[in-house]
């Protein structure tokens, strides 16, 4: 094959190239059929290069030649002035196939790599199509159990201006996957780690799933890489040994906030959170976290959820959760949901999920003489929806470049419940079954700009759509994780757009200084008539890591319709995060 590539191209450089100076000038670019009759073969061209480019621009225009079948192409450059030269592309003879056989290459095989040895019958010559065929079948065959196999090709004849030959294909011995070996880090089952690669004992090679090894790795928080894979075969079985290290992410998170309590005059209002977030729980990849907050007075929440990944060894991954929002004395909303999701070759993560949501007023004083619907009322809603994420992040935990994507859509079915305390002219003329429809997504990315600064900027937005909205339904902004500066959970919003610009100087892996600025449009849906706001906020902080785990704190001042931008209205946010 490599004297065959030797014939295809000639003599790159049959060149007269006189010396031009260093700087840019006008080279125009001629194409004949020949040295002799000077036929042009296509219009010519005029571009600007300078002398260093040259070399690049011949093999680039003679590239293109050859590719048109025309095998014994020359060049010849002219220099003219000094700021300007001539390049002169001869084509001559074009070669031709006569024909190409598929060889002993079977019918089955060529109809998978899309080949049809007709459609080369009479065609020009174009070696880059021939490559990608023999390319073609070489992967094929290495996804399906035979990384040693090989495609050429054989007995090629010239004759005049055609070429006739024909494919020598050799598949090679048959492998197949037998063992995970992990080194390193012995508190992760092999078993669910070859699940989670797709990688199964007894099942063909495929060379797809042992190149997206280390990018399906990266999506484990609770461990890492701390080499590339190897890979040893003998006697048709492939072992992977793996290089493992354990990385701390399960987290116990207390977070205390100090505010003004708007409600009660001078006092301070404290609030608070606990989390609790167990990763590779039984050494099997799972997930159990339970998320408790307490961000008023009065009001509550509580999220809790189990993941299992690649239940009964498939490709599928459940998670089940439970939320609970107690809203002061307005409402209290309970959601149930199952998230059904796979991961593709390609990292990505495709889910199915059902959620089923009960809410009930908590309270109906002062709603009794009501004529109409209040902001909210008793319903039961059924969203049934799917979700797309992909995870190009560099590490999982504090990445500091690539992005993470997902985008969610749901449509549901709306039940509104009678209240027997409340008027029952309330309901007159009230379509209580209705359709409802939610979308969200997300988008944060990640560059690394100059030594130990970090620059993330996160984008996201949702939208709900139906009859009967009411404020138990909508999206809630505000506070440490979305818009900082304000209370959490301050804004009630069926629509939104915001954007978190941060820059961080790293201190080390697990720690940095940051300043921030966080801006949103929004429909604010918290009465009868709904009006857009533009709430921001700005400020600084930093997260310190320690042995024992990771203090953070941050100071934040935000602007809003209902909110001065002043420092007695800052908001400041610190609590501890320990890792274990």
């Amino acid at each position: 094959m490599a004297l065959v590539y030797r014939i295809f191209t000639v003599i790159f450089f049959s060149l007269s190239i006189s010396c031009f100076a260093q700087g840019e000038y006008r080279l125009t670019i001629h194409y004949y059929s020949d040295s002799v009759r000077h036929t042009r073969l296509l219009p010519e061209k005029e571009i600007l290069i300078d002398s260093t480019q040259l070399a690049r621009v011949i093999g680039s225009e003679l590239a293109q030649i050859y590719d048109m079948g025309y095998l014994a192409a020359n060049a010849r450059v002219i220099h003219a002035q000094t700021a300007q030269g001539k390049l002169l592309i001869y084509a001559n003879q074009q070669y031709r196939w006569a024909y190409l056989s598929q060889g002993n290459v079977s019918d089955g095989l060529l109809r998978k790599v899309g080949f049809d040895p007709g459609h080369f019958d009479g065609k020009p010559f174009a070696y880059p199509r021939i490559a990608r065929i023999l390319n073609e079948l070489v992967a094929y065959a290495e996804n399906n159990g035979h990384p040693f196999a090989s495609a050429r090709l054989d007995s090629l004849n010239i004759s005049g201006g055609n070429i006739s030959a024909w494919i020598n294909y050799q598949p090679g011995p048959l492998i197949e996957f037998d063992s995970l070996v992990v080194e390193g880090f012995d508190k992760v089952k092999p078993k669910f780690l070859m699940d989670h690669l797709g990688i199964y004992q007894g099942k063909p090679y495929d060379e797809r799933l042992v190149k997206s090894i280390g990018q399906r790795m990266r999506l484990l928080p609770f461990l890492t890489l701390s080499a590339k894979p190897e890979i040893d075969m003998s006697n048709g079985k492939c072992t992977i040994r793996l290089q493992l290290e354990q990385k701390s992410v399960s987290t116990f998170d207390g977070i205390l906030g100090v505010l003004p309590n708007e409600k009660a005059g001078q006092q301070m209002l404290i609030t608070g959170q606990l989390m609790l977030d167990l990763y590779n729980v039984f050494a099997s990849g799972k997930r159990i976290a339970l998320d408790w907050q307490s961000y008023d007075a009065s009001s509550q929440l509580l999220n809790a959820l189990y993941y299992h990944p690649n239940i009964f060894h498939t490709p599928l991954n459940v998670q089940p959760d439970f939320y609970l929002l107690k809203q002061d004395t307005t409402f209290i909303n309970r959601k149930f949901a199952i998230d059904i999701s796979v991961l593709t070759r390609r990292s990505e993560k495709i889910a199915f999920r059902t959620e089923w949501i009960s809410s009930n007023l908590i309270s109906t004083a002062g709603l009794e003489d009501m004529e109409e619907l209040p902001t909210n009322a008793d319903y039961r809603l059924n969203y049934y929806g799917m979700s797309y994420g992909l995870d190009k992040l560099n590490i999982k935990n504090l990445p500091t470049g690539g992005f993470d994507l997902s985008l969610n859509a749901s449509v549901g079915q709306k039940k509104i419940i009678e209240n027997p305390a409340l008027n029952p002219i309330l309901y007159a003329g009230v379509r209580q079954q209705s359709l409802q429809f939610r979308l969200s997504g997300e988008l944060d990315t990640y560059w690394h700009l100059y030594k130990n600064l970090v620059l993330r900027y996160k984008m996201y937005g949702g939208y709900i759509n139906g009859d009967n909205l009411f404020q138990s339904d909508v999206f809630r902004l505000g506070g440490l994780k979305s818009l900082r500066g304000f209370v959490e959970n301050q804004f009630y919003t069926d629509a939104f757009a915001s954007a978190n610009l941060e820059l961080r100087a790293m201190l080390s892996a697990d720690s940095y200084f940051l300043v921030f600025y966080d801006q949103s449009i929004l429909s604010d849906f918290t009465g009868d008539k709904k009006k857009k706001q533009h709430p921001f906020g700005t400020g600084a902080g930093f997260s310190f890591a320690t042995d024992a785990g990771i203090f953070n704190f941050v100071l934040a001042l935000g602007k809003s319709n209902n909110q001065p931008f002043a420092f007695n209205y800052s908001k400041i946010h610190f609590g501890y995060v320990g890792r274990f």
